[in-house]
């Protein structure tokens, strides 16, 4: 990765001798996210500990089911010479999965059973300070539209994790859980996309994916789950 850098780096030095002009836009961006790998799961389950106050766990809270993101921030592109990009975004935003619950695990008065069908679902919610440096080709530039191709790489500094969930069993009983996660610390996410300017306005998609394993840090499990994240968004150029 410290190569990467240093070769854009490099990059960036010679093409600002040949530079043509700076461009910078504010975005707004919304989309999809959720986790891959073979340890994200789209249903799971919930176990109850009611010593005292019950305790909602759930035994894994990494949703392979798509949900909402969103974010906003700066961009800063060179445009050089034959269409040459070299640029960076700026963003706060925050990345959600999904997954459904089917199960919640208990004992209670009224059934012998210690498993309990359950409806339900839980979202993650984890919020990054987002890096984004990237290299680029504009493929089509004149008065009327700008067209870019760009390959880059999110640098995600992971601020918070949390889980919103809750879970209802046969009797009308609903559990609920509000709970922080470990921060993932940084997450790379290699990314690609695309972007379209008419004058002041444009529109971006890109499609980033992570490399950084959520519980990786988790003794004697090989448990993988990655960040996927299709983003969508409305720029406007200053």
């Amino acid at each position: 990765m410290k190569k990467l850098y240093l070769l854009m780096l490099g990059l960036c030095c010679g093409s600002i001798a040949y530079g043509q002009k700076v461009e910078t836009s504010v975005f707004l961006n919304s989309g999809l996210s959720r986790f891959g790998g073979e340890s994200a799961d789209k249903t799971t389950s919930v176990s109850i500990y009611s010593s005292g106050t019950p305790t909602y766990y759930n035994n894994n809270p990494y949703g392979s089911r798509f949900a909402l993101t969103y974010g906003g921030g700066l961009q800063v592109q060179l445009v050089a010479s034959k269409g040459f990009l070299l640029g960076t975004q700026v963003s706060f935003e925050q990345l959600r999965s999904r997954v459904e619950i089917d199960v919640v695990h208990g004992q209670w008065t009224w059934s012998s059973s210690t498993s309990h069908a359950a409806d339900g679902a839980s979202q993650m919610k984890a919020n990054f300070v987002n890096l984004q440096p990237y290299l680029g080709w504009r493929v089509m530039g004149n008065d009327k539209l700008d067209v870019d191709l760009t390959m880059g790489t999110d640098v995600g500094l992971n601020q918070k994790m949390a889980e919103k969930g809750k879970a209802t069993i046969q009797d009308g009983t609903t559990f609920r859980a509000d709970r922080e996660y470990d921060k993932a610390g940084i997450d790379f996410r290699p990314r690609i996309g695309a972007a379209v300017y008419k004058g002041n306005l444009g529109a971006s998609v890109s499609y980033a994916y992570g490399l950084t394993n959520y519980q990786g840090n988790l003794d004697g499990l090989n448990s993988k789950v990655y960040m996927r994240a299709l983003r969508m968004g409305l720029h406007y150029r200053l």
